[in-house]
């Protein structure tokens, strides 16, 4: 990707560049701080589609967003590879479970089974990465993340029948996934 470059005496500096759709656009950082952001979806074009006015704390934000500071997505063929090894699944805790009424530290599901909670639906409340001293309930759906050997030895514990899961075989995402 080519990025032209020019001065603005008394204004400040433009930037402008092709991206990879065909789209073009141009930037100016401001001697005073503020940015304006202007997209052509075609590059001879005289007026932009759309222009963004931002202020100097606001386009240090949107430039950490943009080069991954708080969050790297992972490439496709990382997430193929990540999916072939783990598998989400959504377990319901019977009244009869060893883990009914027991917090999340003292039933040592990790030491025993290598299976990770990594979320409790509990009615209609969703408790996301649910601390260890949390108390898991009979009723209690576990959302869970292991291998297949490491979640089914978790499954045995709470005698449950697996709810939905996500993995190699299902080749659907969790929502949609079918029983098994």
């Amino acid at each position: 990707m080519k990025v032209k470059t020019n001065d603005l005496p008394g204004i400040g500096k433009r930037y402008s560049l092709d991206l990879a759709e065909g789209d073009h656009i141009a930037m100016i950082l401001h001697q005073n701080g503020y940015r304006e952001i202007y997209h052509f979806t075609n590059a001879d074009a005289d007026e932009p589609d759309w222009t963004i006015k931002m202020t100097d704390e606001e386009a240090r934000q949107i430039g950490a967003i943009l080069m991954g500071a708080d969050y790297q997505p992972v490439s496709d063929e990382r997430m193929e590879m990540l999916l072939k090894s783990i598998r989400i699944e959504w377990l319901q805790v019977s009244a009869d479970s060893e883990l009914a009424n027991r917090r999340i530290i003292d039933s040592q599901i990790r030491k025993k089974t290598g299976a990770t909670i990594i979320a409790i639906q509990r009615g209609e409340q969703m408790i996301g990465s649910p601390d260890v001293n949390e108390t898991i309930l009979p009723g209690d759906v576990l959302m869970v993340v292991g291998n297949r050997q490491q979640t089914k030895g978790l499954d045995r514990m709470c005698h449950s029948c697996v709810l939905k899961s996500a993995g190699p075989e299902s080749g659907l995402p969790p929502t949609a996934a079918s029983s098994s």
